[in-house]
C-alpha cells in the first residue's frame, strides 16, 4: 500500500491563529470563565477538548451572563450580536479569522458603493450568517440552482462576496447565472488561498491514486467540499471524522492512497488515521 500525504495538511493559518489565542487565554487565566457563541472550528474532537478545559460554548446570546468574557469565534459574528454583547458589558476577545474580517469589510464597501450585496455560501453556516449580519439586507445563494430570476428582477447593480471555504468552480457557476440577470455585477473573490490550494491539489492528484482519504468533520464546510470534489473524480473516496473508522473502510489491498484533511482538522487525528492505514497494510501484507 502506497500512502502519500498532502502538502496542505491539518490547520490553516487562520484556524491555528484562533486556536492559539483561545488556548493561551484558557492557560493563562485559569480563574476566569470564557464563553464562545458557536463553535470555534467545526471539529468535534477540538471542541470536546476545549470544553473539557473550561471553554463554554453557547448557542444563544441569552446564555451569556452580564460582564462575561466572550470570544468571537473564527467564523465571525454579526454586528447585531456584537452590539448586544456590548450592551451586556461583556469583555469581547475577537478571534475572527483575518480572511473573514476582510469579507466583512468588502461587503460593507460594496453597499457603500451602491451595489446590492449577494453572498455565495451555505445558508445557516456561521461564517455566512456573520457576513450577512454586516449589512441590512442581502441575498444568500448556496448553488447555481438557487439563483432565482425573480430575486434579481429589480436589481441593476449587484456586488458578490464568497464564503471563504467555498468551491471556486461552483462559485463561478453562480456568478455566471447572476451575470445573465443583472446589468452590472462586481465580484470580490474572497475564497481563501489555503482552501483553493487544497481543492486544486485534490483535482491534481485524483488520477494518480486509487483512493483518497479526507480527514475531518462532516460538519466542516471546507472538509465536505473536498470530499464532494474528490467524489466527482473517483469512486474510492472516504471522509473520515473518527480514525477508528479506518479499519472498516473498503480499500482494496495494494491500493495507492492520498491523504488530505480539512482546514480545521488537528494533526493528531491525521497521524492516527495514517497509523491505522499503515496497520491495515501490515495485516494484509
Amino acid at each position: 500500500m502506497d500512502i502519500a500525504i498532502s502538502t496542505n495538511i491539518s490547520y490553516c493559518v487562520g484556524v491555528q491563529r484562533t486556536l492559539n489565542l483561545v488556548e493561551e487565554l484558557i492557560r493563562n487565566n485559569p480563574e476566569k470563565t470564557f464563553y464562545m457563541l458557536g463553535e470555534i472550528v467545526h471539529n468535534e474532537f477540538v471542541i470536546h477538548d476545549l470544553e473539557s478545559r473550561g471553554l463554554r460554548i453557547v448557542r444563544s446570546l441569552e446564555a451569556i451572563p452580564e460582564r462575561a468574557n466572550v470570544i468571537i469565534q473564527s467564523h465571525g459574528a454579526s454586528r447585531a450580536a456584537v452590539e448586544r454583547l456590548r450592551a451586556k458589558k461583556a469583555r469581547i476577545i475577537d478571534a475572527t479569522c483575518p480572511m473573514v474580517k476582510l469579507i466583512h469589510k468588502k461587503i460593507v464597501r460594496l453597499v457603500q458603493d451602491g451595489y446590492f450585496p449577494v453572498i455565495i455560501g451555505r445558508k445557516g453556516h456561521d461564517e455566512v450568517m456573520g457576513i450577512a449580519g454586516q449589512v441590512q439586507e442581502s441575498i444568500i445563494v448556496g448553488s447555481a440552482e438557487e439563483v432565482r430570476p425573480e430575486s434579481f428582477d429589480s436589481l441593476s447593480k449587484v456586488g458578490i462576496v464568497i464564503q471563504s471555504t467555498y468551491v471556486r468552480s461552483d462559485a463561478l457557476a453562480v456568478v455566471d447565472r447572476i451575470k445573465a440577470l443583472v446589468p452590472e455585477v462586481k465580484l470580490e473573490d474572497t475564497i481563501c488561498r489555503p482552501t483553493t490550494d487544497r481543492q486544486e491539489e485534490v483535482r491534481r492528484v485524483a488520477d494518480e491514486f486509487d483512493c483518497i482519504v479526507i480527514v475531518g468533520s462532516k460538519t466542516s464546510a471546507n472538509t465536505r467540499h473536498l470530499y464532494e470534489l474528490a467524489s466527482g473524480h473517483k469512486a474510492c473516496v472516504y471522509l473520515v471524522d473518527d480514525p477508528d473508522q479506518v479499519p472498516l473502510l473498503a480499500i482494496p489491498p495494494e491500493s495507492s492512497i492520498f491523504v488530505t484533511s480539512g482546514a480545521s482538522t488537528p494533526m493528531y487525528l491525521v497521524e492516527r488515521v495514517l497509523s491505522h492505514l499503515q496497520d491495515r497494510d501490515r495485516i494484509t501484507a
